[in-house]
C-alpha cells in the first residue's frame, strides 16, 4: 500500500516537471498544408481573424526554411492586426499612375552649377552646415570610412553624403517598425484588406482585378523582404521588433532592403556581426555595393551618376550626393 502511494506521489511530480517544462518551449506553428499554403494568398480580411493571418504567415516561414521556435516566439508577441498603411500606399501610387490624369508639371531640366555636379539637387542638402556636420561625422569616426575607402575605393566623402541623404547620418532611421511594415505587407493580398484606400481611388471598383493582380506581386515581393529581415536578425542576435526602419522595410544608416544585406552588407569592424545600425558596417556596407555596382577612379560625374542610380533610380538623387560630396571636399 505504502509503496502504491508512493509511486503515485512520484507520478505526480514527473507530471508538474513535464508541465513545466513544456510550458518554458515555444509553441511551433504546424507545417501548412498545400491546401494552407493557397489560403495564404486569400488575403487577411477573409481569414478567420487577424491572429489567424499571422500564424499562416509564421507557418509559411517556417516551412521556408526559417527557425521555427524563433519564428512562432516572433509571431506570437505581434499583437496588433496587420497595417493597411503600406500596400494602401503603394496601391495608390500604382492606381494613381496607370488610371488618374496626372497634373501637368514642368519637370526640372538639369542645368550647370559652379560645383561642376549638373542641378536641380534635393532643396536645403547641399550646404556648407550639412558639409561641414558630414566633415565633423567622418572625423569621429574616422577609422571605419579610412577603412571603407581602402577596402572599396569609393571616396569617404560621398560614403558619408550618401549616408547624410538617406539617414541624416543615422539621426533619421524610418518611424516605422520594418519587420510589422513588411509582415503586413506580405498578408495584405486582397482590395478588402485596404478598404480605407480603396474607396478613395476614383473608379477602382471597375480595377479591382487589375488591383488585387498588383496587390499579390507586391505582397510577395513583401514576403522576400521579409524572410530575409528575420533571416539576418536570427544571424545577428537582433531583435525584429525593435528594428525601425522605412515603410517598405529598408534598414540602417545605409537604408539597405533586406534582400540586399546577403548580397553586399559587410562586417566592417571585424566583430563577428553585420550591424548596418552601426557606422563601421554601414559604411562599408554602402562602399562595397557602390563598388560592385561600377563604382571605381577615375569616373566621369555621369558614370559616377549611373552607379549611384543603383541606390536610388532618380538623377536627383545622385546628383545631390555628389554636390554633397564635392562640397564636404571644401569646407574646413
Amino acid at each position: 500500500m505504502r509503496s502504491s502511494k508512493c509511486s503515485l506521489v512520484l507520478l505526480g511530480f514527473l507530471t508538474l516537471a513535464l508541465a513545466a517544462c513544456s510550458a518554458k518551449q515555444p509553441q511551433r506553428t504546424p507545417a501548412l498544408t498545400d491546401a494552407q499554403v493557397e489560403r495564404f494568398d486569400i488575403g487577411y480580411s477573409s481569414a478567420s481573424s487577424w491572429r489567424d493571418a499571422w500564424q499562416r504567415l509564421s507557418a509559411k516561414l517556417q516551412q521556408d526554411g526559417l527557425d521555427a521556435d524563433r519564428t512562432s516566439e516572433l509571431f506570437a508577441k505581434l499583437d496588433m492586426p496587420p497595417s493597411p498603411i503600406p500596400m494602401g500606399v503603394k496601391v495608390k501610387e500604382l492606381y494613381s499612375n496607370k488610371f488618374l490624369p496626372k497634373p501637368k508639371v514642368r519637370p526640372q531640366k538639369a542645368f550647370e552649377t559652379k560645383l561642376g555636379i549638373p542641378g536641380p539637387w534635393f532643396k536645403g542638402v547641399v550646404t556648407a552646415a550639412n558639409a561641414r556636420t558630414c566633415r565633423a561625422f567622418m572625423d569621429k569616426h574616422a577609422v571605419a570610412f579610412a577603412r571603407a575607402e581602402l577596402n572599396y575605393g569609393v571616396p569617404s566623402e560621398v560614403a558619408a553624403a550618401l549616408l547624410f541623404v538617406e539617414t541624416r547620418l543615422g539621426g533619421y532611421l524610418g518611424k516605422h517598425n520594418a519587420f510589422y511594415m513588411l509582415a503586413s505587407m506580405a498578408v495584405t493580398r486582397n482590395p478588402a484588406d485596404i478598404p480605407e484606400y480603396i474607396d478613395k481611388l476614383q473608379g477602382a471598383d471597375r480595377q479591382l482585378p487589375w488591383i488585387r493582380e498588383k496587390m499579390i506581386v507586391k505582397a510577395d515581393w513583401a514576403y522576400s523582404e521579409l524572410k530575409a529581415l528575420l533571416s539576418y536578425c536570427y544571424a545577428n542576435g537582433i531583435d525584429p521588433l525593435k528594428i525601425k526602419g522605412s515603410i517598405y522595410g529598408a534598414i540602417g544608416l545605409c537604408q539597405f532592403m533586406p534582400t540586399n544585406i546577403p548580397r553586399y552588407a559587410v562586417d566592417g569592424n571585424g566583430d563577428g556581426v553585420i550591424d548596418l545600425f552601426t557606422v563601421d558596417d554601414a559604411v562599408a556596407s554602402l562602399s562595397n555595393y557602390l563598388r560592385r555596382n561600377g563604382w571605381k577612379p577615375g569616373l566621369s560625374v555621369t558614370k559616377q551618376t549611373r552607379v549611384l542610380r543603383s541606390y536610388n533610380a532618380m538623377d536627383i538623387y545622385a546628383h545631390t550626393i555628389l554636390a554633397l560630396a564635392k562640397t564636404i571636399r571644401q569646407v574646413k
